[in-house]
């Protein structure tokens, strides 16, 4: 299975650092004991003894990351809830703007609340997701019970991941992924009917309202469009004399994707030196044409192996995201022995696109955003929520160009603390 794969492979390539006594920076003092691992222990919890809580805090933005490109003024960012399936009208706040205070931390730590985590993939980007939930929960002596993988199959896996957690009562539960909006309503239903605190990655769901005291407390994501304008405005800069683009897509219904990749292709139009070339006509991100139905590694390779063959003049082909689809693209162009005339763009960072940077591999350009800050935005949200403290709905969260001048600091800031990348890959 995809997850066991990823799972071993990272314990080869990447470290995770456990999560012992890491709360040390003293911004925000709260008080609540918390167990070994960053998970607070069941009823054992302890609201009475004070202990920092510089987890809660925004973290400062890397100045090789470009801060101002990577958090720009909130009022240039053109996302909306309704652009992932949620209501009209909702604005997006940066994630750095959620706070809670000591009084209120004090509050969440004695209500003892239980969570689940709904995960969709194994890989770097969401470890540091599942880090970030585990570190926030900790923090506000919230147990997290279970971490689930539904693997991208929402139909089968998520709705199982769903019943097995019922089973345990939780207070919140966390999801997100490669989900339809209508897919996540009728599947969640059974914990709307419960009352369960609901947030979400990236995905809103048909009919449900967005906000405290709503079906889904909060919506954390990045400005997709404008993540595809980052990604095109570097590939216009790494190749000033010009490229031919082959374009292969996810052919899927994810509100995300079509999202970033529209960004992406309606950017490139304003530089006439790069040509796009797709299969079965113009590069579309809403056309099922010029790609693959199944984004694990081995169908990837297999179709950029045949798009390769099809369109000789290509020297740069875009993945949709990084592991496991650039993966796959990557052993294509090895295959093919292509790697010194073809060169790989895609975005989410994971231990690929590090070496490749950091080396002088196949993947020339890359975006990413902090998966990390998903799982801070998500996690306070519904804390915040449980005793009837309201964040804004829509939280984003910094997006930014990977070059190779900035592998580390980009990794670091997006992974968060406990997901490491080997210095093999990372440049050390």
């Amino acid at each position: 299975m995809i997850n066991h794969r990823f799972r071993a492979r990272a314990k080869r390539r990447f470290y995770i650092i456990p999560i012992i006594g890491l709360l040390a920076a003293p911004l925000v003092t709260a008080a609540c004991a918390v167990s070994p691992g960053g998970a607070s222990a069941g009823g054992s919890s302890s609201c009475d003894v004070p202990y920092n809580a510089a987890v809660l805090n925004p973290r400062p933005i890397p100045a090789s990351l470009d801060p101002a490109t990577a958090q720009p003024p909130i009022n240039t960012m053109t996302i909306r809830a309704s652009d992932l399936g949620g209501p009209p009208g909702i604005k997006p706040a940066w994630v750095s703007t959620y706070r809670l205070t000591p009084s209120e931390v004090k509050r969440i730590c004695a209500k003892h609340l239980t969570a689940a985590f709904l995960d969709w993939s194994g890989v770097p980007y969401n470890l540091a997701i599942e880090s970030a939930v585990k570190r926030v929960f900790g923090a506000l002596g919230i147990k997290l019970l279970r971490i689930t993988n539904y693997n991208f199959n929402p139909t089968a896996s998520l709705a199982g991941d769903l019943a097995s957690v019922m089973t345990l009562n939780p207070n919140i539960i966390l999801t997100g992924g490669t989900v339809s909006p209508e897919q996540l309503a009728s599947i969640m239903e059974p914990a709307v009917k419960k009352h369960i605190i609901i947030a979400t990655v990236s995905l809103g769901a048909t009919g449900w309202g967005i906000g405290l005291g709503k079906p889904m407390v909060a919506l954390i994501t990045y400005d997709f469009k404008y993540l595809g304008i980052q990604l095109a405005d570097a590939v216009h800069k790494a190749y000033p004399n010009g490229a031919t683009l082959g374009y292969i897509h996810w052919i899927t219904d994810s509100r995300a994707i079509h999202l970033r990749e529209t960004g992406f292709l309606d950017e490139l139009k304003k530089y006439p030196n790069i040509h796009v070339i797709a299969n079965g006509g113009p590069a579309n991100a809403l056309s099922p044409n010029s790609g693959f139905s199944d984004p694990t590694a081995g169908s990837s390779e297999a179709y950029a192996v045949a798009f390769l063959k099809a369109h000789p003049t290509v020297n740069l082909l875009f993945a949709p995201w990084e592991d496991p689809p650039g993966v796959g693209e990557i052993a294509a162009i090895k295959s093919l022995h292509l790697q010194n005339k073809v060169g790989l763009v895609t975005m989410d960072l994971g231990e690929a696109g590090a070496q490749s940077l950091s080396h002088g591999g196949v993947i020339k350009i890359e975006a990413d955003s902090s998966s990390y800050d998903y799982g801070v935005g998500m996690a306070i949200a519904s804390a915040a929520a449980s005793i009837g403290v309201r964040v804004p709905p829509l939280g984003i969260v910094n997006t930014w160009v990977v070059t190779p001048s900035n592998v580390l600091a980009s990794w670091n800031y997006g992974h968060g603390p406990d997901v490491k990348c080997a210095p093999a890959d990372c440049g050390g």
